[in-house]
Protein backbone atom coordinates (compact mmCIF):
# COMPACT_ATOMS: atom_id res chain seq x y z
CA UNK A 1 0.00 0.00 0.00
CA UNK A 2 1.62 3.56 -1.13
CA UNK A 3 1.78 6.25 1.51
CA UNK A 4 -0.47 9.56 0.30
CA UNK A 5 0.99 12.21 -1.44
CA UNK A 6 1.40 13.75 1.70
CA UNK A 7 3.67 11.22 3.52
CA UNK A 8 5.85 10.94 0.60
CA UNK A 9 6.36 14.71 0.00
CA UNK A 10 7.66 15.28 3.52
CA UNK A 11 9.81 12.32 3.34
CA UNK A 12 10.77 13.63 0.12
CA UNK A 13 11.61 16.75 1.75
CA UNK A 14 13.42 15.56 4.82
CA UNK A 15 15.09 12.89 2.68
CA UNK A 16 16.68 15.67 0.71
CA UNK A 17 17.78 17.60 3.78
CA UNK A 18 19.65 14.39 5.04
CA UNK A 19 21.42 14.33 1.75
CA UNK A 20 22.21 17.38 1.32
CA UNK A 21 24.05 17.60 4.97
CA UNK A 22 26.01 14.47 4.09
CA UNK A 23 27.63 16.29 1.50
CA UNK A 24 28.55 19.11 3.88
CA UNK A 25 29.65 17.17 6.46
CA UNK A 26 31.89 14.75 4.26
CA UNK A 27 33.66 18.01 2.81
CA UNK A 28 33.98 19.54 6.11
CA UNK A 29 35.74 16.30 7.62
CA UNK A 30 38.01 16.32 4.65
CA UNK A 31 38.99 19.99 4.14
CA UNK A 32 38.20 21.66 7.82
CA UNK A 33 39.68 18.73 10.01
CA UNK A 34 43.85 18.95 10.61
CA UNK A 35 43.35 15.02 9.83
CA UNK A 36 40.82 13.22 8.30
CA UNK A 37 38.33 11.15 10.23
CA UNK A 38 37.76 8.32 8.45
CA UNK A 39 35.17 6.30 10.38
CA UNK A 40 32.70 9.95 10.11
CA UNK A 41 33.05 9.65 6.27
CA UNK A 42 32.10 5.88 6.64
CA UNK A 43 29.49 6.47 8.30
CA UNK A 44 27.82 9.07 6.26
CA UNK A 45 28.44 6.85 3.37
CA UNK A 46 25.61 4.61 5.10
CA UNK A 47 23.64 7.77 6.40
CA UNK A 48 23.72 8.95 2.17
CA UNK A 49 22.36 5.21 1.22
CA UNK A 50 19.69 6.12 3.73
CA UNK A 51 18.38 9.29 1.92
CA UNK A 52 18.64 7.56 -1.31
CA UNK A 53 16.68 4.62 -0.07
CA UNK A 54 13.95 7.64 1.38
CA UNK A 55 14.10 9.29 -1.79
CA UNK A 56 13.24 6.19 -3.58
CA UNK A 57 10.28 5.43 -0.58
CA UNK A 58 8.68 8.96 -1.41
CA UNK A 59 8.71 8.46 -5.04
CA UNK A 60 6.28 5.45 -4.87
CA UNK A 61 8.92 2.57 -3.88
CA UNK A 62 8.80 -0.51 -1.45
CA UNK A 63 4.88 0.10 -1.57
CA UNK A 64 4.61 -3.94 -0.23
CA UNK A 65 6.02 -2.00 3.26
CA UNK A 66 6.46 1.74 3.34
CA UNK A 67 6.04 1.53 7.04
CA UNK A 68 9.04 -0.67 7.65
CA UNK A 69 11.41 1.23 4.67
CA UNK A 70 10.96 4.51 6.40
CA UNK A 71 11.78 3.08 9.59
CA UNK A 72 14.99 1.44 8.24
CA UNK A 73 15.55 4.57 6.56
CA UNK A 74 15.00 6.61 9.98
CA UNK A 75 16.80 4.11 12.16
CA UNK A 76 19.78 4.32 9.70
CA UNK A 77 20.03 8.11 9.82
CA UNK A 78 19.91 7.68 13.57
CA UNK A 79 22.54 5.25 13.98
CA UNK A 80 24.95 6.67 11.36
CA UNK A 81 25.11 10.29 13.05
CA UNK A 82 25.35 9.00 15.99
CA UNK A 83 27.97 6.75 15.83
CA UNK A 84 29.84 9.19 13.11
CA UNK A 85 29.45 11.90 15.66
CA UNK A 86 31.40 10.16 18.09
CA UNK A 87 33.88 8.61 16.10
CA UNK A 88 35.25 12.77 15.55
CA UNK A 89 34.60 12.77 19.29
CA UNK A 90 31.85 15.32 18.70
CA UNK A 91 34.25 18.00 16.69
CA UNK A 92 35.40 18.93 13.11
CA UNK A 93 38.69 21.16 13.45
CA UNK A 94 36.88 24.29 15.36
CA UNK A 95 33.31 23.47 14.84
CA UNK A 96 31.81 21.52 17.44
CA UNK A 97 28.75 19.00 16.21
CA UNK A 98 26.15 19.53 18.82
CA UNK A 99 24.07 20.71 17.05
CA UNK A 100 24.69 18.80 14.14
CA UNK A 101 23.46 15.69 16.00
CA UNK A 102 20.43 17.46 17.19
CA UNK A 103 19.39 18.59 13.83
CA UNK A 104 19.86 14.11 12.65
CA UNK A 105 17.89 13.19 15.61
CA UNK A 106 15.65 15.47 14.92
CA UNK A 107 15.18 14.31 10.99
CA UNK A 108 15.24 10.45 12.18
CA UNK A 109 12.34 11.21 14.57
CA UNK A 110 10.42 12.77 12.12
CA UNK A 111 10.92 10.11 9.66
CA UNK A 112 9.97 7.49 12.24
CA UNK A 113 7.15 9.39 13.03
CA UNK A 114 5.82 9.36 9.24
CA UNK A 115 7.10 5.35 9.49
CA UNK A 116 4.59 4.84 12.19
CA UNK A 117 2.11 7.38 10.76
CA UNK A 118 2.06 5.06 7.23
CA UNK A 119 1.27 1.88 9.24
CA UNK A 120 -1.68 3.56 11.57
CA UNK A 121 -3.40 5.12 9.36
CA UNK A 122 -5.04 2.01 8.09
CA UNK A 123 -6.70 0.89 10.75
CA UNK A 124 -9.51 3.23 13.26
CA UNK A 125 -8.28 3.86 16.28
CA UNK A 126 -4.94 2.57 15.77
CA UNK A 127 -2.91 6.05 16.33
CA UNK A 128 -4.56 6.59 19.86
CA UNK A 129 -3.86 3.19 21.10
CA UNK A 130 -0.16 3.66 19.61
CA UNK A 131 0.03 7.08 21.59
CA UNK A 132 -1.35 5.67 24.89
CA UNK A 133 1.75 2.88 24.76
CA UNK A 134 3.88 5.89 23.56
CA UNK A 135 2.84 8.14 26.71
CA UNK A 136 3.65 5.09 28.89
CA UNK A 137 6.94 3.99 27.31
CA UNK A 138 7.92 7.64 27.48
CA UNK A 139 7.30 7.84 31.22
CA UNK A 140 9.09 4.58 32.22
CA UNK A 141 12.37 5.71 30.18
CA UNK A 142 12.19 9.09 31.29
CA UNK A 143 11.95 8.67 35.06
CA UNK A 144 14.84 6.11 34.22
CA UNK A 145 16.57 8.23 32.24
CA UNK A 146 16.14 11.41 35.31
CA UNK A 147 17.40 9.16 38.48
CA UNK A 148 20.50 7.51 36.40
CA UNK A 149 21.31 10.28 34.05
CA UNK A 150 20.70 13.30 35.66
CA UNK A 151 20.79 13.07 39.49
CA UNK A 152 16.97 12.75 40.06
CA UNK A 153 16.86 16.31 39.41
CA UNK A 154 13.02 17.16 37.33
CA UNK A 155 14.40 20.45 36.07
CA UNK A 156 16.38 20.38 32.98
CA UNK A 157 20.24 22.13 33.65
CA UNK A 158 23.50 21.99 31.59
CA UNK A 159 23.73 22.88 27.69
CA UNK A 160 23.67 21.76 24.16
CA UNK A 161 22.68 18.08 24.04
CA UNK A 162 22.36 17.40 27.68
CA UNK A 163 20.12 20.03 28.23
CA UNK A 164 17.93 18.94 25.69
CA UNK A 165 18.00 15.31 26.78
CA UNK A 166 16.96 16.32 30.01
CA UNK A 167 13.98 18.45 29.08
CA UNK A 168 13.07 15.36 26.85
CA UNK A 169 13.20 13.17 30.17
CA UNK A 170 11.29 15.87 32.18
CA UNK A 171 8.61 16.41 29.63
CA UNK A 172 8.08 13.17 29.01
CA UNK A 173 7.73 12.51 33.07
CA UNK A 174 5.40 15.62 33.65
CA UNK A 175 3.29 14.67 30.54
CA UNK A 176 2.47 11.46 31.27
CA UNK A 177 0.77 12.15 34.91
CA UNK A 178 -1.88 14.76 33.38
CA UNK A 179 -2.58 12.06 30.44
CA UNK A 180 -2.68 9.01 32.57
CA UNK A 181 -5.13 10.50 33.90
CA UNK A 182 -7.20 11.29 30.65
CA UNK A 183 -6.75 7.55 30.00
CA UNK A 184 -8.26 6.37 33.31
CA UNK A 185 -11.16 8.80 32.88
CA UNK A 186 -11.45 7.48 29.68
CA UNK A 187 -11.47 4.13 30.34
CA UNK A 188 -14.44 5.12 33.50
CA UNK A 189 -16.43 6.26 30.61
CA UNK A 190 -16.26 2.93 28.28
CA UNK A 191 -17.99 -0.42 28.77
CA UNK A 192 -16.18 -3.73 29.44
CA UNK A 193 -16.43 -6.19 26.86
CA UNK A 194 -16.58 -9.90 27.10
CA UNK A 195 -13.55 -10.55 25.29
CA UNK A 196 -11.87 -8.16 27.39
CA UNK A 197 -8.35 -9.54 28.84
CA UNK A 198 -7.72 -6.94 31.49
CA UNK A 199 -10.56 -6.13 34.16
CA UNK A 200 -11.46 -2.83 34.12
CA UNK A 201 -10.91 -2.54 37.65
CA UNK A 202 -7.48 -3.51 36.39
CA UNK A 203 -6.98 -1.46 33.80
CA UNK A 204 -7.61 1.87 36.06
CA UNK A 205 -5.01 1.27 38.81
CA UNK A 206 -2.66 0.85 36.53
CA UNK A 207 -3.35 4.56 35.15
CA UNK A 208 -3.92 6.20 38.35
CA UNK A 209 -0.81 4.35 40.14
CA UNK A 210 1.69 6.42 37.91
CA UNK A 211 0.20 9.84 38.76
CA UNK A 212 -0.32 9.14 42.23
CA UNK A 213 2.95 7.48 42.70
CA UNK A 214 5.68 9.76 40.76
CA UNK A 215 2.89 13.37 42.36
CA UNK A 216 3.67 12.07 45.82
CA UNK A 217 7.30 11.75 45.05
CA UNK A 218 7.98 15.25 43.05
CA UNK A 219 6.29 17.09 46.13
CA UNK A 220 8.21 14.98 48.64
CA UNK A 221 11.57 15.58 47.22
CA UNK A 222 10.12 19.17 45.38
CA UNK A 223 11.75 17.66 42.16
CA UNK A 224 15.09 16.52 44.09
CA UNK A 225 14.41 12.71 43.35
CA UNK A 226 17.79 11.64 44.83
CA UNK A 227 18.76 13.43 47.55
CA UNK A 228 18.49 12.52 51.12
CA UNK A 229 16.21 14.06 53.40
CA UNK A 230 15.63 13.64 57.10
CA UNK A 231 13.20 11.83 59.27
CA UNK A 232 9.98 10.86 57.74
CA UNK A 233 10.59 12.59 54.80
CA UNK A 234 13.55 9.96 53.82
CA UNK A 235 11.03 6.95 55.18
CA UNK A 236 8.41 8.52 52.60
CA UNK A 237 11.29 9.49 49.48
CA UNK A 238 12.31 6.19 49.77
CA UNK A 239 9.46 4.20 50.26
CA UNK A 240 7.78 6.21 47.13
CA UNK A 241 10.97 5.13 45.09
CA UNK A 242 10.66 1.29 45.63
CA UNK A 243 6.96 1.80 44.71
CA UNK A 244 7.67 3.34 41.67
CA UNK A 245 10.30 1.09 40.70
CA UNK A 246 7.37 -1.55 40.10
CA UNK A 247 4.89 1.15 38.38
CA UNK A 248 7.40 1.78 35.94
CA UNK A 249 7.75 -1.64 35.18
CA UNK A 250 4.88 -2.27 34.71
CA UNK A 251 3.97 0.76 32.95
CA UNK A 252 7.15 -0.01 30.39
CA UNK A 253 5.27 -3.52 30.00
CA UNK A 254 2.33 -2.53 29.44
CA UNK A 255 3.74 0.40 26.74
CA UNK A 256 5.23 -2.15 25.14
CA UNK A 257 2.37 -4.18 24.90
CA UNK A 258 0.27 -1.32 23.61
CA UNK A 259 2.52 -0.34 20.92
CA UNK A 260 2.70 -3.90 19.43
CA UNK A 261 -1.34 -3.95 19.85
CA UNK A 262 -1.66 -0.60 17.28
CA UNK A 263 0.97 -1.71 14.72
CA UNK A 264 -0.82 -6.06 15.02
CA UNK A 265 -4.51 -4.22 14.28
CA UNK A 266 -2.94 -2.15 11.28
CA UNK A 267 -1.70 -5.81 9.36
CA UNK A 268 -2.77 -6.32 5.89
CA UNK A 269 -4.19 -9.83 4.81
CA UNK A 270 -2.03 -11.92 2.97
CA UNK A 271 -3.28 -11.74 -1.13
CA UNK A 272 -1.96 -15.44 -1.25
CA UNK A 273 -3.31 -17.35 1.29
CA UNK A 274 -5.77 -19.92 0.78
CA UNK A 275 -9.46 -18.88 2.13
CA UNK A 276 -11.27 -21.92 4.13
CA UNK A 277 -14.59 -22.52 4.00
CA UNK A 278 -16.01 -23.87 6.94
CA UNK A 279 -17.71 -27.29 6.91
CA UNK A 280 -21.22 -26.59 8.40
CA UNK A 281 -21.59 -27.48 11.74
CA UNK A 282 -17.99 -27.46 12.06
CA UNK A 283 -18.25 -24.29 14.15
CA UNK A 284 -21.10 -25.03 16.33
CA UNK A 285 -18.97 -27.53 18.93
Amino acid sequence: MTPPPSIRLAVAILSSLVLLSVLATVGAAIFMAPQVSWALIGFECLTLLAALFGLAAAAGRFSDGPGLALACVAGTVLAGSMFGYLGTTGQIGDWKMHSWLIGRVTVAGLLGVLAAWAVLRRTRGALALALRGAVYTGAAIGFVGILSLFGGEIRPAGGGGKFVGHAACAIAVLGAIPACVLFALITMGTKSKPDDTIPKWMRLFGQLSYPIVAGALLFVTAGHMTTTLTGPHEVARLSLLTALAMVLTGLLCAGIHTIVQAFASCSLPDPDAPAFTPTQGATSS
